[in-house]
């Protein structure tokens, strides 16, 4: 149960990263947002697939 729960942490840490990616696209300074983006979809990825 609670490597579910981490999981589901990580999940919502790389959905929110994603939202930003893609709001990201449409703004006025596009490449700023992405990189903004792309800190929590990394912080995510390694929270999920890290050592444990």
């Amino acid at each position: 149960m609670e490597k579910a729960l981490a999981y589901a942490i990580s999940a919502i840490i790389v959905g929110f990263g994603v939202w930003i990616f893609v709001a990201g696209l449409g703004s006025s300074s596009p490449t700023l947002w992405i990189i903004v983006g792309l800190v929590p979809i990394a912080i995510g990825l390694i929270s999920a697939f890290g050592s444990s």
